[in-house]
């Protein structure tokens, strides 16, 4: 919402620009991605083990007590885990064989104490986590920062995080450490790119046969520029278009996944349904926004193309096709989180149906359903609109996508390669663990075996009237291709929804929409360029 805000501010000024005499381009971030590879964590331990002392004779009492007195103290074992929310830190609480709690926000693993860093504001994580971790790189004796720069995430809190220093900086104490993080999607590849989390398999150890069994689009978003994997996830979160069963028998006269399926096969298909749920006085959407994320996961191009800013066609057909639903009545025109979007879930809503991940069915569909129209930050209250618990099932939609996740990734200077990798290897790679936080807490797990072993039983979920939703989330997790990310993807999303929002409602063009979108994210990001611009120059010559 913050992100939607900073752009509506942005796309407010540079409407005026367009429509007057122009002006200076706004003000940006940059992100360099200087890329070096840290010291090996076992050069240090194989040193320390060289280094042992000589075993003192009985005739050379002197010699051992000058050993007693310069032998070290055993240094403590400790592990620093940083998370937006508490979502690992209960798994790993709840599920990894070894862990006892000795706290809140602490615990053991054998002889290593663990403490979780856990923060609710996404842009002091940030803030926090690029410090960190810039300081540590700087310590491990790099010639230069990994990542040197700002985030390109200009309206997040990583702007600012890099510091000035003068000389050597020493090595990261193991309080002030960051071994494990975890990142959103929103900001994964940030993390990726700026070479501040080590290679899964080449310096963690995690083997090519420990990771076959996770879906291949979670491993895709967390590979950097030279294919190596940088971060590891539990989750998989399948989109799915989620319908009212009600709605659906009156508008296709039935209810039945794999006919309303064929209903929605395509946009094609999608639109015509939209039109037979209109004639009955229903809405196809609630939000000019809730088709986005599909569209937007099934283009041909990313965003950013040789240095050049790229609108991938597909992109444009979405704008396109809401424009045609708005202006045919097909869409409520709520905006997504809104109390009014909210209220469309319930039993009084007139919404065919909504684009949902897997973890979004769990957590938010269930709860909408019922009334509850509580904002995240805990304002608002229950509705008194009837419940539709129960009354939605769901099908695969006109295109495979997906929505959000949480990623782990291991800090460069870490304290336990080791036990890290057990970690990562036991929450991320094992069936079983996976299987069982499935069975438990409903979440879809990072498992292809695990989850199609679940999808064969008698698994169901209650908010989909005791659907098994297990054999299309496997279907669409398995379909999905994640090839063409970049780290600008998050901000240019955003500013693409909102510079179309005009559009939407007939108070622009397609062509002045567009011209306004690239305005605005050639201002945020001066090292793009615009091939409009080059094309132009080259009919000039």
């Amino acid at each position: 919402m913050k992100k939607t805000i900073a752009y509506l501010l942005t796309v407010f000024v540079l409407t005026g620009l367009l429509t007057g005499c122009g002006g200076e381009q706004g003000s940006h971030s940059t992100e360099n991605e200087t890329k070096e590879e840290p010291a090996d964590a076992g050069e240090a331990a194989d040193l320390a083990a060289s280094d042992s002392t000589l075993p003192a004779s009985e005739g050379n009492t002197a010699a051992s007590e000058r050993a007693e007195v310069s032998e070290p103290e055993a240094e403590k074992k400790l592990l620093n885990i940083y998370c937006i929310g508490e979502d690992f830190k209960s798994r790993v609480q709840d599920y990894y064989p070894d862990y006892e709690p000795s706290g809140d926000d602490t615990g053991r693993i054998a002889d290593t104490e663990v403490r979780w860093h856990i923060y609710t504001d996404e842009a002091e994580y940030r803030e926090t986590l690029d410090e960190k971790l810039e300081r540590q790189l700087a310590g491990l004796g790099s010639s230069e920062k990994a990542g040197q720069g700002d985030s390109a995430f200009a309206d997040t809190a990583s702007e600012g995080a890099s510091f000035e220093r003068s000389g050597p900086v020493e090595p990261v104490s193991p309080e002030d450490r960051v071994d494990l993080y975890v990142v959103e999607e929103n900001y994964l590849r940030d993390y990726v790119e700026k070479g501040y989390s080590l290679d899964v398999m080449g310096d963690v150890g995690l083997t090519a046969q420990d990771l076959a069994d996770q879906f291949p689009y979670t491993q895709q978003m967390a590979l950097d520029q030279e294919g190596r994997l940088k971060a590891v996830t539990w989750q998989a979160t399948p989109g799915v278009f989620a319908y009212r069963r009600s709605i659906a028998r009156e508008v296709l006269g039935t209810d039945d996944p794999e006919k309303v399926q064929e209903a929605v096969s395509d946009w094609e298909a999608f639109a015509q349904t939209a039109e037979l749920a209109a004639e009955e006085g229903y809405y196809m959407l609630s939000g000019y926004n809730d088709a986005y994320q599909v569209y937007a996961d099934n283009v041909s191009s990313p965003w950013v193309e040789d240095g050049y800013l790229n609108i991938d066609p597909h992109l444009e057909e979405w704008a396109v096709q809401t424009r045609e639903f708005a202006e045919n009545g097909y869409i409520h025109g709520t905006e997504q989180w809104s109390d009014e979007w909210k209220e469309d879930h319930t039993g009084d809503g007139e919404v065919f149906g909504f684009f949902y991940s897997s973890w979004g069915i769990q957590y938010t569909l269930q709860s909408k359903a019922e009334g509850n129209t509580e904002s995240e930050d805990g304002d608002g209250e229950g509705s008194d609109a009837a419940s539709a618990a129960g009354d939605y099932a769901i099908c695969k939609g006109p295109e495979p996508s997906h929505f959000g996740g949480q990623w782990i990734a291991a800090a460069p200077g870490n304290g336990d390669r080791v036990l890290i990798r057990s970690i990562l290897q036991t929450m991320t790679c094992d069936p079983a663990v996976m299987k069982k936080i499935t069975s438990d807490i409903h979440e879809f797990t990072n498992t292809v075996s695990g989850m199609k072993e679940l999808a064969e039983s008698d698994y169901k979920a209650e908010v989909l009237g005791g659907q098994n939703p297990l054999p299309i989330f496997v279907e669409v997790a398995q379909a999905l291709n994640q090839r063409y990310l970049t780290s600008y993807d998050d901000d240019l999303d955003t500013g693409f929804q909102v510079s179309m929002q005009d559009y939407f409602l007939g108070r622009t063009s397609q062509t002045d929409a567009l011209e306004l979108f690239r305005k605005v994210a050639l201002g945020r990001y001066e090292e793009l360029m615009d091939r409009g611009d080059e094309e132009m120059e080259e009919e000039e010559e």
